[in-house]
């Protein structure tokens, strides 16, 4: 009730004529998406870009924000093409931004950021929509950019205390983003790539790396035990009881003993360690 009663004072106000009218209406659409009115909520919203458009210039960072912020509503309800068509056009919005506009080395850096999410966030629907070489080719674009943030963010506050929250955020998107292209590697019958991908995941999280970023690694030794156990080189059944053996202990870690997932490990290391041990008699 209290957002149709908003969405009502914004209307009886005609509060798009007063002061910063534009962020008036962007508000007015969500709003709108609050209220389950998506067709009126899409409207204020081309609406919201048209404005900045007007006022801002085709291309300029408010423009491509708001885009892309657009382009999230579509995907959160299931408008992947509409979406897809939205964050194609705030990286491209983005991209033609003239440098002179951004001169402060930190606004950049977010700047630059935005479109790597924008990447990952295509990489995504990309992946659902079954254009598996196209999404593995955006996350990979994601991941460089999430290196570069991670890199730029430290040169920018060394010698000061780093902000922890954001580089903690991005090093799970980095994790994700490997843990995906591992995937679809797999998907495409590309194990060798899809192994690279995963060993790079095990090398990236630390001991201070988020929770999320340890059950990525701890599925991440699942997948390296499946790909070297179905390998004929020499070691590869021994890196997969390793990697096993670590996974094992992390899930345990994590989860607890009793997990279905953590028992379920344990049942397939008993399984390959006694089929070692057939083979070796």
């Amino acid at each position: 009730m209290k957002f149709a009663e908003a969405a009502r004072i914004y209307e009886a106000c005609n509060a798009t004529l007063h002061f910063n009218s534009i962020a008036n209406a962007q508000s007015l659409a969500s709003l709108l998406v609050d209220l389950g009115d998506m067709q009126k909520a899409q409207s204020m919203f081309e609406e919201v870009i048209s404005m900045r458009r007007t006022v801002n210039g085709s291309h300029c960072v408010p423009v491509a924000k708001t885009i892309n912020s657009y382009a999230i509503l579509l995907a959160k309800h299931g408008k992947m093409n509409e979406a897809l068509e939205h964050y194609e056009a705030a990286k491209a919005t983005y991209g033609a931004v003239p440098a002179q506009l951004i001169r402060d080395p930190e606004f950049e850096i977010k700047c630059k950021y935005d479109v790597t999410l924008i990447n990952l966030n295509i990489a995504s629907i990309r992946s659902k929509k079954g254009d598996l070489n196209a999404a593995i080719e955006c996350y990979e674009d994601g991941v460089r950019g999430l290196r570069e943030y991670e890199s730029a963010l430290a040169d920018l506050h060394k010698g000061a205390s780093k902000p922890v929250d954001g580089k903690n955020t991005a090093h799970k998107h980095l994790i994700a983003a490997l843990g995906r292209i591992g995937s679809l590697k797999l998907k495409i019958g590309d194990n060798e790539g899809a192994l690279v991908a995963y060993m790079t995941l095990l090398r990236e999280v630390k001991d201070d790396s988020p929770a999320a970023s340890h059950t990525e690694k701890a599925k991440a030794h699942i997948k390296c035990a499946t790909i070297f156990r179905q390998q004929n080189a020499e070691n590869s059944h021994d890196q997969s009881i390793a990697h096993l053996r670590e996974a094992l202990d992390m899930y345990t870690a994590i989860f607890g003993p009793e997990h279905k997932d953590t028992l379920a490990i344990a049942s397939s290391l008993r399984q390959w360690l006694s089929e070692d041990q057939n083979l070796q008699r």
